[in-house]
């Protein structure tokens, strides 16, 4: 038995179109879709098409990731049935695949300790930045944090990137481990704040590690629509702990300096260098500044749009006016989980593809990490 009618609902597909895409004609899809036995080939070409993994469309493999289902459906009841069904099994399988390749890597949540006590609202977000930024980043209230990824590393969180593109970031505890998994972008920048955003989530949950939990953000643009209360705090740490407001004023007076600036309302060259300095998207950065009062309300989506519509984006803007170029972002799959997998292909426990699969990675990051083992 499949779940694919629950893949094409969330896709907004049609059954004669995503047997287009398949490669299948749309009355052997229905069947195929309705029960019927399908050849390994038929099922691949059916994955693609709705961009999901084939383990992700077979029944026994979602009856395995059950328990982990369940912690993600507790976050999901107010969407549409059909929509739970299949983001819930796509995410699920991937949380118990990369928790099979990290069975025995060390599993400690004693860092989250750090926040016992602390209440997670919005307005205690900069304090719960502030003490990660210090304590894990090593870093004080004026520095930028592009290693954000690699300190979440260190700690043993586990992180991946969706095997479901259109999820923008998911969150979890699950068997002593923390997760994150978080969509493939193209645009470094907006990935870390999507890491920071689920860490939000990790340590608001400082207190339910025993139960486990599990969150997933679908939507890509989280200054748009209304937010529940753990959603603002999520974004309000992310902000915090990505732009300090000591380091960011500090910066941007250096900023107005350099440019010549006095004391003349806060302008987009300025946004666009802080942007460029804390490794941030030019909203997020003019979000910060609506936050110090520096912006009106709505001011940051009216310069966001601005830039949209004068230079197709705020970066070609930046680039206009003189703005460096950013520096590389390293965002990647949890080291730790790729030598764990490298190792389990060297002791003949997996193949190579296989464990390519279940970390969703291309097979030469296994590769890599074997040889990095190996020196």
């Amino acid at each position: 038995m499949t779940n694919i009618a629950a893949h094409i609902a969330s896709k907004n597909l049609t059954m004669e179109k995503a047997a287009k895409k398949a490669g299948m004609t749309p009355e052997r899809f229905k069947q195929v879709a309705g029960g019927a036995k399908a050849t390994l080939g038929e099922m691949r070409g059916i994955a693609k098409a709705l961009q999901v993994p084939v383990s992700s469309l077979m029944e026994r493999e979602r009856e395995a990731a059950e328990p982990i289902k369940m912690l993600f459906r507790q976050t999901l009841e107010q969407r549409e049935a059909v929509e739970v069904a299949s983001y819930v099994d796509v995410l699920s399988a991937q949380v118990r695949d990369a928790l099979s390749i990290a069975h025995g890597l060390r599993s400690d949540l004693a860092w989250l300790d750090l926040f016992r006590g602390m209440a997670p609202v919005p307005a205690n977000a900069p304090g719960f930045a502030d003490l990660f930024r210090k304590e894990f980043g090593g870093i004080d209230d004026f520095e930028p944090f592009p290693h954000l990824a690699q300190a979440l590393a260190a700690l043993g969180v586990l992180l991946l990137f969706s095997r479901d593109p259109t999820v923008e970031g998911v969150s979890a505890i699950v068997e002593g481990h923390a997760i994150v998994v978080i969509g493939p972008r193209t645009f470094k920048p907006r990935m870390l704040f999507t890491v920071a955003h689920e860490l939000g989530h990790l340590v608001a949950h400082h207190d339910r590690r025993a139960q486990g939990y599990a969150h997933l953000d679908k939507e890509a643009d989280w200054s748009r629509s209304p937010r529940r209360a753990e959603e603002k705090f999520a974004d309000a740490f992310a902000s915090a702990v990505l732009l300090p407001q000591h380091g960011v004023l500090s910066a941007l007076k250096v900023v107005r300096e350099q440019l010549g600036i006095s004391q003349q309302p806060l302008g987009a060259a300025e946004i666009a260098w802080i942007a460029h300095l804390f490794h941030v998207s030019f909203e997020v950065a003019a979000r910060r500044f609506e936050s110090f009062g520096l912006l009106p309300a709505s001011g940051a989506r009216a310069f966001y749009q601005r830039l949209q519509d004068d230079f197709k984006n705020p970066e070609k803007f930046a680039a206009d006016v003189g703005v460096p170029a950013r520096q590389e972002l390293i965002i990647e799959t949890t080291p730790a989980l790729l030598q764990s997998a490298a190792a389990k292909v060297r002791a003949g426990e997996l193949s190579l593809g296989k464990a390519a699969e279940l970390l969703n990675v291309p097979v030469s990051a296994i590769v890599l990490a074997n040889s990095e083992i190996s020196a």
